[in-house]
């Protein structure tokens, strides 16, 4: 961090609002004294806003300790400065904590403007209180410059970024990635509350150097993702790369320069699980964890269905610290005092007229009450587009709050066509269109058929951007996509619920993109955006058959679509149109989350696969459970396809050919070591098979004993490798408890509309 000393940087205390600036208050009384500070409730603090009793050494190194009381004037005229006849009625409170031992040290927080006259006068009458030795007071100049020394304090209340000029903050190199973060969240991050769940993320990520943010849509999964990204940045000087696919992390990580952030947005899936993006960032598993040991950190948010959807096929051993619950937040778990102060934020600091703040002020108690309340409820209540058809009155504010989607889809039939050209457009490239934007051939006839252009998408998005859309720059070019992911959601049943926008989304939205949003109309899984009916069933098959799939990726795509998005009707009208299909599904190799044995075993399920290549099946599941330690055959969704003897022969042979030779096995493994991989993600296939093992042979004792015996022998192993992975690491951020009221009797609502 290089900060201009030499100027003072505004950070605009006067938009926090009373509330907000007693937090900032708090924390930074917590980040000078190095110790817990409590905060009392708002009305009945008996003139302390926060109170700390103990030792301050303060930065001459100058120790004071007794009993120690803080106190926050907030003003919106904040430019007035703060005089002695302001603060009567504490001075009053003031003289009673003093005589009961409470206020031996006396420190002001104001947002105000604190001239060296005014700190003078404050102090000499706080200080002639019979029991205050010392009084200091902070105001908005000296607040500023705390902020602009402290990267740390800047990591606690990452809200302060969107209120202060980055450029006296960080130097220029981490300055243009911050403005980049900034903004792909547009003015979000100055609405930014200081959750429980961004404090135990900011915890986890230094401890572990990792974070699986969950929660459901709309829960402001990205948001603490983006403020994590700015205090990583900013405190450890991390540069941070925002990847869409795991082989972007593998080309960007580099061990000679291991301080780097990775920030994945919905890793395995966007609207529901992507079976290739998860089977790929489980292989990547094992570098992560090594680039974790090295020092770069790792940010991955899912939705919460969807994480629960891939987790059984994740391999979660070769990545450790994924298993360790402190690193899973679910960040939908809000307190009512954070839910009011997200609120309050996006009211105060929106773009909705002081006629509709005051209209809606006596009804935002109960809208951050109501159970479904979400942050991106709150923007858009916050932002002018969405509430232009709303009146205003508890019924309609409950349908806003309950029924997202609905309401969306009443705001997307208002706009013209140009505008739901442009949503479209975005939607047929998944959600991610890549500006300068260069349209297919199928997807320009579908934008015609809309009633759209390619110069009218182009002018839509940017008079769309900040309420429905949003631009980002993501590796080396500018991307469009939809301000939140529930816009997408709505534009999916936008286009379900019209007969003619199915059939031009079905002919003209690229494969891979269909075969992550449709699915046929009995199949039942979250996140589905479109159901495609039976009649549409020969142009879906139909445009399969241009699909190129000598790519491993685009095979598995179809092979996922095939085994869980397609019921008995399409399967079996594809397997006319396809004969020879059954003859490309080979299992030959190590099958964890083959999509091949996907299919095989969906088609065993409803009838449609035949004798002799269930026999073929079986015998291959035999030959890898020998020769590659495999252990699929043993997973329900396998087992079905072997015969009882079948089933008893694999485990006859396992128990004579692996584990009566697993310590000649182990030892091949040690000898084979290459050092360049983690002992723990080395061993971790074969550790993997051994639980497995266990389980298998639960009944027989003599087994469970050599099990772990060979257990015992692969921890050896790994801790005499581990000495070449010893890893010390270097900054320890520990986040102080702050214990803050949730029951404030004083509406933090009071100024939403000054």
């Amino acid at each position: 961090m290089t900060a201009q000393s030499n100027n003072i940087v505004d950070f605009q205390l006067h938009t926090l609002g009373w509330k907000a600036f007693q937090d900032l208050s708090v924390t930074i009384m917590t980040d000078i004294f190095g110790h817990d500070v409590q905060s009392f409730f708002d009305s009945h603090d008996g003139g302390r806003d926060g109170a700390y009793h103990g030792v301050w050494i303060d930065k001459p190194n100058k120790s004071k300790s007794g009993s120690f009381t803080a106190q926050c004037k907030f003003s919106s005229d904040y430019k007035a400065g703060i005089k002695v006849s302001d603060l009567k009625d504490d001075i009053e409170k003031a003289k009673r904590l003093a005589a009961k031992g409470l206020a031996k040290y006396y420190v002001l927080f104001t947002n105000t403007q604190l001239t060296g006259y005014q700190d003078e006068s404050l102090r000499a009458v706080f200080e002639g209180i019979d029991g205050i030795e010392y009084f200091a007071a902070y105001g908005k100049e000296r607040i500023s410059q705390l902020i602009v020394e402290s990267p740390r304090l800047r990591m606690l209340v990452p809200r302060v970024y969107g209120l202060g000029d980055l450029s006296q903050i960080l130097d220029e190199r981490a300055g243009e990635q911050a403005k980049a973060i900034l903004n792909s969240l547009g003015n979000d991050i100055s609405k930014f509350v200081l959750t429980d769940a961004f404090n135990r993320s900011a915890k986890a990520l230094v401890e572990h150097g990792f974070v699986l943010l969950l929660g459901e849509p709309a829960c402001g999964k990205s948001t603490i993702a983006a403020s994590l990204a700015l205090g990583a940045l900013d405190e450890w000087g991390c540069n941070t790369f925002k990847l869409c696919s795991s082989d972007e992390f593998i080309r960007h990580w580099n061990p000679n320069e291991p301080k780097r952030l990775f920030w994945i947005d919905d890793a395995f899936g966007a609207t529901q699980v992507d079976w290739s993006a998860t089977f790929a960032w489980a292989r990547t598993f094992p570098h992560i964890g090594t680039a974790i040991k090295n020092g770069a950190k790792v940010i991955f948010t899912s939705r919460d269905y969807i994480y629960q959807s891939a987790k059984g096929d994740l391999k979660e051993s070769s990545l450790p610290v994924m298993k360790a619950s402190q690193v899973v937040i679910n960040v939908q778990d809000i307190s009512q005092h954070e839910r009011e102060q997200i609120l309050y934020n996006h009211i105060k600091l929106g773009n909705q007229p002081l006629s509709f703040k005051k209209e809606v002020k006596p009804f935002l108690i109960d809208i951050a009450n109501n159970e479904k309340f979400t942050p991106e409820i709150a923007r858009r209540l916050g932002d002018k587009f969405f509430t232009k058809e709303l009146r205003v009155s508890k019924s309609t504010l409950v349908n806003f709050v309950e029924s997202p989607v609905e309401f969306l889809l009443d705001v997307l039939s208002t706009l013209d066509k140009q505008n739901i050209s442009a949503l479209a457009a975005i939607f047929m490239r998944a959600g991610a269109l890549a500006s300068p934007i260069e349209l297919a051939e199928s997807e320009l006839n579908a934008l015609k058929l809309l009633g759209g252009t390619l110069d009218g998408v182009i002018s839509s998005l940017k008079f769309l951007e900040g309420s429905l859309t949003s631009q980002s720059f993501e590796e080396g070019q500018y991307i469009w996509r939809y301000k939140h992911p529930t816009i997408r959601d709505a534009f999916a049943q936008y286009v379900a619920d019209d007969v003619e926008l199915l059939d031009i989304y079905l002919g003209g939205a690229p494969l891979e993109v269909l075969f992550q949003e449709v699915a046929c109309i009995d199949i039942e899984m979250d996140g589905v955006k479109v159901i495609v009916p039976e009649s549409h069933y020969f142009l879906v098959i139909n445009r399969m058959k241009t699909f190129e799939i000598n790519t491993w990726y685009n095979k598995r795509a179809v092979r996922h679509f095939l085994a869980k998005k397609c019921n008995h009707k399409f399967l079996s009208v594809y397997l006319k149109e396809n004969p020879d299909f059954l003859e490309s599904l080979t299992i030959d190799h190590s099958v964890w989350l083959d999509p091949n044995l996907e299919v095989i075993s969906k088609l065993f399920n409803i009838g449609l696969l035949p004798e002799e290549r269930r026999i073929a099946v079986a015998q291959s599941l035999h030959k890898l459970a020998i020769e590659e330690h495999d252990t699929q055959f043993a997973k329900d969704d396998v087992k079905i396809l072997l015969s009882e003897s079948e089933l008893s022969s694999i485990q006859i042979n396992i128990k004579e050919k692996v584990i009566n030779n697993i310590e000649c096995i182990i030892d091949d493994l040690s000898s084979d070591y290459d050092e360049e991989s983690e002992p723990e993600d080395y061993f971790s296939d074969l550790d993997y098979a051994i639980n497995d093992y266990e389980e298998i042979f639960s009944g027989d004792d003599e087994i469970c004993t050599q099990l772990a015996v060979a257990k015992g022998w692969i921890k050896d192993e790994i801790k005499e490798m581990a000495t070449k992975w010893a890893y010390d690491p270097n900054d320890v951020f520990e986040r102080e408890h702050l214990s803050i009221s949730t029951h404030n009797e004083r509406s933090i609502f009071d100024d939403v509309d000054n």
